[in-house]
């Protein structure tokens, strides 16, 4: 087999606001630097088991290909109505560029090319198994390759999974230069699973994050080394599978540009039941019930947050490691290896994920609206490190995102339409139009509105705040007529089931709520591009998910959050946000107490009394400082610079939550010793800020101690799910606690926790915030906690 050969080019790429900035990359051809087209990236390759290199840009080779990306299901589902069966190992995927596959079995062989002038090197990272079984895995590396050097690296394919390719030099910084990829392994005899007797599904889609620092850029153009220690990095740009803002969402006015990322970037299916203990359930000969799978790589040096909209999504692998399905357990670092669902899922810097989305009903539509449906609908997915969606310093939403739609109507047979989209959707000339012309509407009607339950208003006000730290900010929020102007806005209480009305009246500028992990119709998501932003007022509508005993597909009970959708980076870190909880419906298997509730339908109880929030949250004061639409014009308004000088603990006991103007934060609380009929104190962690965080549990002499039991994450309890055809548990129901000492959360991530100290005494919750780029802990702010 002759080897591919790849080169290592430099030269200038545009970004979405149309600046050239200088690049590195791995390319099909040598090209110079002064190429008005310079080849920094590979398209996709395929190593076959039989010995070919195929130029593919999708795989299976021979399998059909989707129109427009989007596969076309078997039928219509007889179980359930308006929605739809895959088919069963059908489709093609296609892959983005920078993307290498091969089949198990096969010998990756490339000759590598330096086409420039400094020393650099191809590594694959974690591609090399153990030689001892089960022991981590090595990287593949072609060693240094000199300037106008080739050499050749050559190694057997390893297990399936997905796998990065960097040059690790002065590392971060080729890396972040461009010189970067994918590797995705697939076993040809089970080409739709991430690895044999794994997960299932109907597609693909590999989504390659990016961060590009045009000064880093502009020192090594002059062929000079980047000192990363002496200067800092500061991300301008934000990519995912290369491309930001209205590029990556496919709203160019280049057509085939657009078909390209419909096909490789932006998921999207047709809706049906999906059961996360059983990826592979088959109705019928030839159809199968299963989501799309979700490969994630960060190339990148900010760590990511990706958050879907409309769906959870369930991971089920991390660095290569499948997680379990029960038996979970939290890392010495915080992480909680266990199949989870989560809406946001944080990447950090060389870190791969894999999870499905399920491509499901959006649990918190109503049914009459989804009655009604006859158009797509679009959910976008950003990440919640919010200076990532930004480009040149604003123009949100210019950074890290996608959208995937939850289609309506399949192809007719035979022939095929000029589009799959219901209408010919808007298009830009640039990232400035985009940005400058989100839809409005004044006060919109809610359709097919009902007589909720629960109705609250939320009105804007913006006011100064006195913080506990002495300092003063202006606060933008949301307040009513019992919460007084607090920061953070009241806290959102409704029950799984019931119709939730939430009335927003903006009164200045425009507004939106978008209500995070609740997943209603687009138009209820508040999220500007894929509804309207509101300028007079408008009702949302939406009812929480209903529990079943025993099915980890249903539920809604957990810890969320609400927040302002408009030029979000900046109206979040002004405060536009609070808690919103979602309550089990009574289980009359499991009745609870007076003064206890149950955490999810069937989850442990805890105690009403002492129930906590805590929310991390930092202030970067020049940002306070702006106004509504800063940055949305194309002015740099450095909004790609979060700089936090204020640090914070939001919060405290949400059934005592003090009335007036204030800022409700959290130094001290009450936990329970559990003894007799005492049951534990539940704290809800919502991490509102921009920055990773660290939890970490202390004894009186400041030791760790494991003293949280992890009950829910993203506002989903824990599962155990063993029996792919039998009743789910939470983990404490089956032995096996997720007890910890530590907690990693990303931004926008919720945790809910039972504090169990073995006794009575003083114990402190330390929370670190970390600098998303450096892990540099920026401050820590701590609660006593008094255990009685």
């Amino acid at each position: 087999m002759s080897p591919l050969n790849m080169y290592i080019n430099d030269g200038f790429l545009p970004m979405v606001d149309g600046s050239l900035v200088y690049h590195r990359g791995f390319g099909d051809r040598a090209t110079r630097t002064t190429d008005a087209n310079p080849a920094l990236k590979m398209s996709p390759h395929v190593f076959t088991a039989a010995g070919a290199v195929k130029a593919s840009r999708h795989y299976p080779l021979n399998a059909p290909l989707p129109p427009f990306g989007r596969p076309q299901p078997l039928r219509e589902d007889p179980q359930f109505e308006r929605q739809f069966l895959p088919r069963r190992a059908h489709w093609a995927s296609y892959f983005p560029e920078r993307t290498l596959i091969a089949e198990t079995g096969s010998t990756v062989s490339i000759l590598l090319h330096n086409n420039l002038s400094q020393p650099h090197e191809l590594r694959f990272h974690g591609a090399r198994a153990a030689a001892a079984a089960g022991g981590p895995r090595a990287d593949v590396s072609s060693g240094i390759v000199n300037p106008g050097q080739r050499k050749e690296v050559k190694f057997l394919a390893p297990a399936p999974g997905t796998y990065l390719f960097s040059d690790p030099g002065n590392e971060p910084v080729e890396r972040t230069l461009g010189l970067y990829g994918a590797l995705v392994v697939i076993d040809p005899r089970h080409a739709w699973r991430l690895s044999p007797g794994g997960a299932e599904f109907e597609r693909q889609w590999l989504w390659l994050c990016h961060d590009v620092e045009p000064n880093w850029a502009r020192i090594a153009s002059k062929g000079q080394a980047v000192n990363p220690i002496a200067t800092p990095a500061v991300p301008r740009y934000f990519t995912l599978n290369g491309y930001s803002g209205f590029q990556a969402l496919a709203l160019t006015t280049d057509e085939v540009f657009n078909e390209h990322r419909e096909e490789d970037t932006l998921p999207s299916g047709f809706p049906r039941e999906t059961d996360v203990r059983n990826f592979s359930a088959s109705p019928q000969p030839g159809a199968v019930r299963t989501g799309q799978l979700m490969r994630m790589v960060n190339a990148g040096i900010a760590d990511h947050q990706l958050h879907y909209h409309g769906n959870h999504v369930w991971t089920v692998r991390a660095n290569g490691i499948d997680f379990p399905r029960t038996g979970g357990r939290v890392s010495p670092v915080g992480d909680v290896i266990l199949q989870q669902w989560e809406d946001t899922v944080q990447l950090q810097p060389l870190e791969t994920k894999e999870a499905m989305l399920p491509v499901r009903r959006p649990p918190e539509v109503i049914d009459e609206v989804w009655d009604a449906r006859t158009e797509d609908w679009k959910y976008p997915m950003h990440c919640h490190a919010e200076p990532s969606q930004t480009a040149a310093g604003g123009l949100y939403p210019g950074g890290l995102m996608s959208d995937w739609v939850l289609a309506a109507k399949p192809i007719p047979e035979p022939g095929l339409p000029e589009t799959v989209e219901d209408e010919a959707h808007h298009t830009f000339r640039s990232q400035v139009d985009f940005a400058s012309d989100q839809p409005h509407e004044g006060s919109p009607e809610t359709e097919f509105r009902l007589r909720p339950n629960v109705s609250v208003e939320m009105d804007f006000f913006s006011r100064e705040l006195d913080f506990p730290d002495g300092s003063e900010h202006e606060i933008w929020s949301f307040e009513n007529d019992k919460s007084g102007r607090q920061l953070p806005g009241p806290v959102v209480r409704v029950t799984e089931g019931q119709i939730f009305h939430a009335t927003i009246k903006p009164s200045k500028k425009v507004h939106t709520i978008h209500w995070h992990g609740l997943e209603p119709d687009p138009r209820n998501d508040g999220v500007g591009h894929t509804s309207f932003e509101v300028t007079g007022h408008y009702t949302y509508q939406w009812r929480p998910d209903a529990a079943e005993t025993g099915n980890p597909n249903r539920g809604a009970a957990g810890t969320y959050f609400y927040h302002c959708h408009v030029n979000t980076p900046l109206h979040v870190q002004m405060g536009m946000f609070g808690a919103v909880i979602v309550d089990p419906a009574a289980n009359p298997a499991k009745p609870a107490a007076p003064g206890t509730r149950r955490h999810s339908f069937e989850g442990p109880l805890y105690d009403i009394a002492t129930e906590t929030l805590i929310a991390p949250y930092s202030i970067d004061p020049r940002w306070h400082e702006m106004n509504h639409a800063e940055g949305l014009s194309g002015e740099d308004a450095g909004l790609n610079r979060f700089q936090p000088r204020h640090f914070f603990l939001l919060g405290g006991v949400i059934p005592a939550r003090p009335r007036g103007d204030r800022v409700w934060a959290i130094s001290a609380m009450k936990a329970n010793v559990v003894t007799g009929k005492k049951v534990p104190t539940l704290v809800r962690m919502v991490n509102v800020d921009y920055f990773p965080t660290r939890t970490r549990f202390l004894d009186a002499a400041g030791r760790p101690v494991a003293i949280a039991e992890l009950v829910g994450h993203d506002g989903r309890p824990f599962w155990n799910t063993p029996n792919p055809a039998g009743p789910a548990v939470p983990p404490s129901s089956a032995g096996k606690p997720l007890l910890t000492s530590i907690i990693k959360s990303g931004a926008a991530e919720k945790f809910d926790f039972l504090l169990r100290p073995p006794s009575a005494g003083k114990y402190t919750i330390a929370i670190d915030f970390q600098h998303w780029i450096t892990g540099q802990v920026l401050a820590t702010r701590t609660v006593t906690v008094t255990a009685a």
